[in-house]
C-alpha cells in the first residue's frame, strides 16, 4: 500500500496564466479582505494609514451610492471631520487606541493633525482617558519620567491639557517617580519635575509637602535652589518666609538675607512682617549691625515701619541704650504708637545697662498709662522691673511691684516669685528669701530647683558656707514645711507633686514640698568648700550617687580648688579625667588648670599645657596671658624664651580682637 501511495500521480500545477489571473485578484480585494481568520476581531487603522485607506475607498456614484459591493463600510475623510461628527469619533477613537498602546508621539501627532484638520470641535472631550492614563502609566515603566515630562509638555503646548485627564493611578505613578528623585536626594532634577508639572497643570502641592524640600535645602545650605522650588507654588511667600526663618535658626545669616532678598523682589516691595523676621533672625544671629542696616534701608525708601518692626530692631539693640531710646523717639516723631511691648523691651533695655533710675521712670510713665486705660501692663512687665530692683539690690521697691500685682489682680508666676526671692537674697535678707519662697508656694506656685539654688548661691556670695550646707541638708532630709490654712489649702492648684500633707493645728495642714537638687545645685556646695579638695571630691560623688553627671563647670571647679589648695597634681588628673568622660575640653577648663601649675610654680607643665591648648585651635582669653606672663619670671632660660616665643602671637591676637 506504502508503494501505491508513492507512485499515486499527483495532480499537475496550475498553469502560469491562471495563477496570475489569482494574484491580481487578490490585489484588488485586499482593502476589503478581512487577514484575521477570526471574524469577531476588530482592527482600528492607524491614523498614518488613513491616505492609502482613503485611495482604496471607492468612488460614489452620483446618486450617492458606491461602486462596491453593498456590504463594505466606508471609512470617513479625514477632511470631513470638521463637518462629520462620526468621523472625529472615529478618529478620537484611533488616537485614544495610540495612546493606550504606549505610543504617545504617534498619539501626538493624531492629535494635533485632527485638532487642525476640525478645527477645535470638541476632539480633546472625545479623547478616552482611561486610555490616555494607560499609556502614560506604561510609557512611565518603559521610558522614565523626563520622556512622560515631555509628552504632557507638547500635549500642552497644542492644546490638550492632558494631566487634567489623568486618572488616579497615572498620577500617583507620576508623583511616586517624584518622590523617588527626592528619596534618592536628585534635587535638581527633582525641581525640574516639578516645575515641568506645575507648568502642565499637575496638582505638585500633593506630590510631597513643600517644607519638608525646603528643609532638605536649608540642610543643604543651598538657597538659590530653595528660592526657585518656593516660587513654583501659589503661597510663595510664606514658603519664602518659613524658609528665612529655617536658615535663621541655623544661624544662617548670609543665606537667610538671600532669602530676603528674593522675598522682596518677588512682592516689589516690602513686607512688614519679612522685615520684622529677617530683624529677628539679626538678633538671634548676634548682628544688631544688619539690624540696623535693614531699618535705615526702609528709611531710605520712604517706608514708615510698624510698631512690630521697631520693637524687633529695638529687641536686636537691647544692649545699646543710646540707639533704642533714640529709636524709641524716631518712633514718636512718625507717629507710631508703642505698645506694651516697646515698653517692656526698653525696660529690659534699662536692666542691661543698670539704668535702674531711668526704669523706674519708664514703669511709672506705664502705669499712668494703665490708669488711663491706654495700656494693660502683664506680667512680664512686672518680672523685669522685680529683675531691674533685684539687681540694684532694691528689695523694698520690687516688694512693692508685689503689691502693685496683687492690686490689679494679676497673679505672680514662678519667673516673677524667682525674681522676688533673687531681690532679697542679692540684698544679704537670706531669711527673707526663705519667707518668700514660703509664701510662695501658700499663693500656690510650686517652687523648683533654681529658687532653692538662688538662697545657696546668696550664702555663698556671703561666705556662709557652713550655713550653705546645714540648709542644703535639712532641705534634703526633710523639704520645706508650710502651713496651710482651711483656705489656702483649698485654693492650691493640681500641679503641685510629689508632696506630703501632714495635720495641723485648728484644722489647718502642714505641706511638705519635697527640694530635688540638680547639677547646679552641687556645683553651688563645690563652690562653698572653698579650698578643701577633699570635701569638693565628696560632693561630687554625692552626686554621681544621686544619678547627676558632673557637667564642665563641677570639672573647672574642682580643678580651681585644687590649684588653690596647690594641688597641682589633682588639677592635672581632674583635667585628664574631664577627657576621658567625654567632656571636649575648652579655653575654661585649660585655663582653670594652667593657673593651678602657675600657683603650684609648675611653670613648664603649665607651658605644656598652653601648647597643648593651642594644638586644638583654642583661643587664649586674658587669664591665660597672665599665666604665661608668670613664665618669663622663670629662673630657667629657656622656659623664659619658650614663653616669650607663645607671647608674641597671643599678644597680637589680643590687639586685633
Amino acid at each position: 500500500m506504502g508503494m501505491a501511495m508513492t507512485s499515486s500521480p499527483q495532480p499537475p500545477p496550475p498553469p502560469r496564466r491562471r495563477r496570475s489571473r489569482l494574484q491580481s485578484a487578490t490585489t484588488i480585494s485586499a482593502p476589503s479582505a478581512n487577514p484575521n481568520p477570526n471574524p469577531k476581531a476588530k482592527a482600528f487603522p492607524l491614523l498614518s494609514d488613513v491616505g492609502r485607506l482613503q485611495s482604496a475607498t471607492p468612488t460614489p456614484t452620483p446618486n450617492g451610492n458606491p461602486n462596491s459591493s453593498p456590504k463594505g463600510k466606508v471609512l470617513p475623510l479625514l477632511s470631513d471631520v470638521g463637518s462629520n461628527p462620526s468621523a472625529i469619533d472615529y478618529y478620537s477613537r484611533v488616537a485614544s487606541n495610540l495612546a493606550g498602546a504606549g505610543r504617545l508621539g504617534d498619539f501626538l501627532i493624531a492629535a494635533e493633525g485632527l485638532r487642525a484638520a476640525s478645527g477645535d470641535a470638541g476632539f480633546a472631550a472625545r479623547i478616552n482617558w482611561h486610555l490616555l492614563s494607560r499609556g502614560v502609566v506604561a510609557a512611565l515603566r518603559e521610558h522614565g519620567l523626563p520622556h512622560v515630562l515631555e509628552f504632557l509638555h507638547d500635549a500642552d503646548r497644542i492644546g490638550l491639557h492632558a494631566t487634567v485627564m489623568l486618572d488616579a493611578d497615572a498620577s500617583d505613578a507620576v508623583a511616586a517617580a517624584c518622590r523617588q528623585l527626592l528619596d534618592e536626594r536628585i534635587m535638581a532634577e527633582f525641581v525640574e519635575a516639578i516645575e515641568a508639572l506645575a507648568n502642565c497643570g499637575f496638582f505638585v502641592k500633593g506630590i510631597v509637602d513643600p517644607m519638608d524640600v525646603l528643609k532638605i535645602f536649608v540642610r543643604k545650605r543651598d538657597p538659590d535652589m530653595a528660592i526657585r522650588y518656593a516660587r513654583i507654588f501659589p503661597h510663595s511667600q510664606l514658603l519664602l518666609c518659613n524658609t528665612m526663618e529655617a536658615f535663621g535658626k541655623r544661624k544662617e545669616l548670609k543665606h537667610a538675607l538671600k532669602v530676603f532678598g528674593a522675598l522682596k523682589d518677588q512682592l516689589g516691595g516690602i513686607n512688614m512682617f519679612a522685615c520684622r523676621s529677617i530683624i529677628d533672625i539679626c538678633s538671634h544671629c548676634g548682628s544688631s549691625v544688619q539690624a540696623r542696616i535693614i531699618f535705615e534701608g526702609l528709611l531710605a525708601e520712604k517706608i514708615t515701619p510698624n510698631t512690630h518692626v521697631f520693637n524687633s530692631l529695638m529687641n536686636a539693640n537691647a544692649h545699646s541704650m543710646s540707639y533704642n531710646f533714640s529709636v524709641y523717639k524716631h518712633m514718636q516723631k512718625l507717629g507710631v504708637h508703642p505698645d506694651l511691648a516697646s515698653y517692656n523691651i526698653l525696660l529690659k533695655t534699662c536692666c542691661n545697662a543698670r539704668e535702674f533710675n531711668t526704669a523706674q521712670e519708664i514703669y511709672e510713665e506705664m502705669k499712668k498709662k494703665e490708669h488711663d486705660g491706654i495700656l494693660k501692663l502683664d506680667v512680664f512687665t512686672y518680672s523685669t522691673m522685680m529683675k531691674v530692683f533685684a539687681e540694684a539690690k532694691m528689695w523694698k521697691m520690687a516688694s512693692n511691684i508685689k503689691d502693685d500685682m496683687r492690686a490689679v489682680g494679676a497673679r505672680l508666676n514662678l519667673v516673677t516669685w524667682s525674681s522676688l526671692i533673687n531681690a532679697y537674697a542679692n540684698s544679704g535678707l537670706v531669711d527673707g528669701a526663705i519667707e518668700i519662697l514660703e509664701e510662695m508656694i501658700r499663693d500656690g506656685c510650686q517652687p523648683t530647683a533654681p529658687c532653692f539654688n538662688i538662697i545657696l548661691t546668696a550664702l555663698v556670695k556671703s561666705c556662709q558656707y557652713d550655713r550653705a550646707f546645714r540648709l542644703f541638708n535639712s532641705w534634703i532630709e526633710f523639704g520645706i514645711k508650710v502651713s496651710l490654712s482651711l483656705e489656702q489649702k483649698g485654693s492650691l492648684p493640681d500641679n503641685f507633686t510629689f508632696c506630703e500633707e501632714h495635720p495641723g493645728t485648728n484644722g489647718g495642714t502642714i505641706l511638705v514640698v519635697p527640694f530635688r537638687p540638680t547639677v547646679t545645685t552641687y556645683n553651688i556646695l563645690m563652690m562653698a568648700c572653698g579650698t578643701n579638695d577633699e570635701r569638693a571630691k565628696s560632693v561630687m560623688n554625692e552626686m554621681k550617687r544621686n544619678g547627676l553627671c558632673p557637667d564642665r563647670i563641677s570639672w573647672s571647679i574642682l580643678m580651681d580648688i585644687y590649684g588653690t589648695s596647690k594641688n597641682r597634681n589633682g588639677a592635672i588628673q581632674a583635667l585628664r579625667r574631664m577627657q576621658r568622660v567625654g567632656i571636649k575640653l575648652n579655653v575654661s577648663a585649660y585655663t582653670v588648670a594652667i593657673k593651678a601649675c602657675v600657683e603650684s610654680k609648675d611653670l613648664k607643665l603649665a607651658l605644656h599645657l598652653f601648647e597643648e591648648m593651642k594644638a586644638h585651635q583654642l583661643k587664649p582669653n586674658m587669664i591665660v596671658s597672665y599665666g604665661t606672663w608668670s613664665l618669663c619670671s622663670s629662673p630657667n632660660i629657656h622656659v623664659i624664651i619658650r614663653g616669650i616665643k607663645l607671647l608674641i602671637p597671643m599678644v597680637n591676637y589680643q590687639e586685633l580682637h
